[in-house]
């Protein structure tokens, strides 16, 4: 994949910009610094000859000499020698402290992308290799950019005023200069060119490389690789895999080398005869010693600085290379709201309704959904069953408006789905889903997580919790509501798997959303704590419009009416009774149930 010159320059050009508004002051404090460090040692250099020169004329005189006339570049080297190391040290601390906001502000940046980011990109193994190679590269090339057109404008300087005294040898010396360069920089761009092009195409092995370390790694694949001891079959998985990976850009890396050895071979013999052409003047009496020296020094210096100067430069092209994953991954549109201006209907006055209803997974051509169309009335709770991949979940994912549908429309009080603000459906849709998230924080702030808008006071929190059976759990816990839980950090409480899809049940009635959405709800509760839920469930529900997924009887015979989902289309819509009474799907399900010996405990 080729980057022309013009969207290289746009993209050096952004991530300058970006490197800047991370704090204009220290990054202005920064270009101050390299254009000093760049001048103040070949003022030294400068200074030296001076001091050898008036050393040479005093052992040429016989050891008599004027000691004012060597203290004064005596005291100027040293003095030099002084501030350079002290600029240096200030630096390192100046670039240090722009690189905590550098990290920072693309850190901001990129949280605030996958936070808005839409969700079915994260089920999207295209958009997977985008993250993957945007968040590798976004930690450090927008920096190291900015550090290599500093350090470029630095080395700039430098060979700029070498260049002055190379002329000062023989106009030659600038020809030979861009002779040692030139197939340096070729050499080295063509290869970052072929390193960018390598890396793309092994980036959905790096991923899958980064899997067999987590599932090496992680607690949750631990004990499923103990059980089944699976420790050695993905550990050597892991090292074939990243083995192969790393042959091909170890044989790129060789290639490059070679040739580079090449051109230094030339280089050396280039500065042999430049050092020589200096000898030569100097036994002649057409160079002082102390012009000599200089002039050694500043070839020296100034090959050192030639070389770091095309490594720069490399690496500002490879960087900028590497930066357009960055920027692919910033392009990606998100759901910031922009577009979805419409409030949400307070209070909902005739219901939800589903038109026509179509939708298939990004990337596939197998429909989940087809041509569903259904009314929830307000106030209305609804039981969706159907067998494992009838789209339950998905329908689910529909509603809250995680996807769009394929197909066919959602509206709320005949307002479309998608054009209410993600805010106002956070405020008034609440969903648990079959597998919701642990989150290891307090369990207050656990069942704050329901609304972060709502006031969080133990009125509140426990007026949750007591509906969701977790207030006593709570409270004789070592530190109350404060607790914090699971398993990362210390003094923190584990809760059983029950336990935790009580404390996801207490987030969603503090929410106190019009529209409640539970996917398998009591999925991991025993009956007694079921039970008393389920007592609970009219009052909790009451003037509210609530949505579940099921398979057990003793939940669904709370809804108002059941939807039985067959062959990704609603096969039936009726109440427990009228559906039993059918002999359909939903009879044959319940049947189906009992001759397994779980009446009502099936899960999905």
């Amino acid at each position: 994949m080729q980057t022309s010159i013009k969207e290289s320059l746009q993209y050096m050009i952004k991530a300058v910009k970006m490197i800047w508004a991370s704090s204009p002051r220290w990054s202005l404090i920064n270009l101050l610094m390299v254009v000093m460090r760049g001048t103040i040692p070949l003022l030294m250099l400068w200074v030296i000859k001076q001091l050898i020169d008036q050393v040479s004329l005093a052992v040429t005189n016989g050891g008599s000499s004027d000691a004012k006339v060597l203290m004064g570049p005596l005291l100027l080297t040293g003095l030099f020698f002084i501030v350079n190391a002290l600029i240096a040290s200030l630096h390192s601390v100046v670039r240090e402290k722009q690189s905590y906001l550098v990290n920072d502000h693309i850190a901001a940046i990129i949280h605030k992308k996958t936070t808005h980011i839409r969700y079915g990109y994260f089920e999207d193994s295209e958009y997977q290799d985008v993250f993957y190679r945007a968040l590798n590269e976004s930690t450090f090339r927008p920096a190291r950019i900015f550090y290599s057109l500093a350090g470029i404008i630095q080395n700039l300087i430098t060979l700029t005023i070498i260049g002055i005294i190379l002329l000062s040898i023989h106009p030659a010396m600038i020809v030979i200069a861009l002779l040692i360069s030139i197939p340096v920089l070729w050499f080295r761009i063509g290869y970052s060119r072929k390193f960018y092009r390598l890396l793309r195409q092994q980036t959905a092995d790096e991923r899958r490389v980064a899997y067999y370390n987590r599932v090496l790694t992680a607690k949750d694949y631990a004990k499923e690789v103990r059980i089944f001891d699976l420790g050695d079959l993905f550990k050597t998985r892991y090292e074939e895999l990243r083995h192969s990976l790393r042959h091909k850009q170890l044989a790129l890396l060789i290639k490059k080398s070679l040739r580079e050895t090449a051109v230094q071979v030339f280089i050396a013999l280039m500065m042999v005869v430049v050092f020589g052409y200096v000898i030569l003047n100097t036994v002649k009496g057409n160079f002082t010693i102390g012009t000599m020296t200089m002039y050694f020094v500043a070839l020296q210096r100034g090959y050192s600085v030639l070389q770091d100067f095309l490594s720069r430069i490399t690496s500002l092209y490879e960087d900028n290379l590497f930066l357009k994953n960055f920027f692919e991954f910033l392009n990606i549109s998100t759901d910031d709201g922009t577009d979805m201006q419409r409030n949400f209907p307070v209070p909902i006055r005739t219901g939800i309704e589903l038109r026509n209803i179509s939708f298939k997974y990004p990337g596939t051509s197998r429909s989940v959904l087809n041509n569903l169309s259904l009314t929830i009335n307000q106030g209305e709770t609804i039981a969706i069953v159907g067998a494992n991949g009838s789209g339950k979940t998905t329908l689910v994912k529909l509603l809250c408006g995680l996807y769009e549908p394929t197909n066919g429309e959602i509206r709320i009080d005949s307002i479309p789905l998608g054009s209410i603000s993600r805010k106002e459906l956070a405020e008034q849709m609440t969903v648990i889903f079959q597998d919701f998230m642990l989150y290891n924080v307090s369990a207050r702030e656990n069942i704050w997580f329901g609304n972060i808008h709502r006031e969080a006071d133990d009125a509140n929190i426990q007026d949750a919790a007591q509906k969701a059976d977790v207030h006593n759990l709570f409270s004789n816990l070592k530190n109350g509501y404060n607790t914090q839980l699971g398993t990362l950090f210390k003094e923190s409480e584990q809760l059983s798997q029950g336990e935790w899809q009580r404390t996801a049940l207490a987030r969603a009635f503090f929410n106190q959303a019009q529209v409640i959405i539970l996917d398998e709800p009591t999925s991991s509760l025993d009956a007694f704590t079921e039970a008393a839920i389920i007592n609970n469930f009219r009052t909790i529900t009451k003037d509210k419009t609530a949505i579940i997924i099921s398979h057990r009887l003793s939940t669904i015979n709370m809804a108002d009416r059941i939807v039985v989902l067959e062959d990704h289309a609603i096969a039936e819509v009726g109440t427990p009774k009228e559906l039993l009474a059918r002999k359909g799907c939903f009879s044959r399900m319940m049947e189906s149930l009992k001759m397994d010996g779980k009446p009502g405990q099936h899960g999905e």
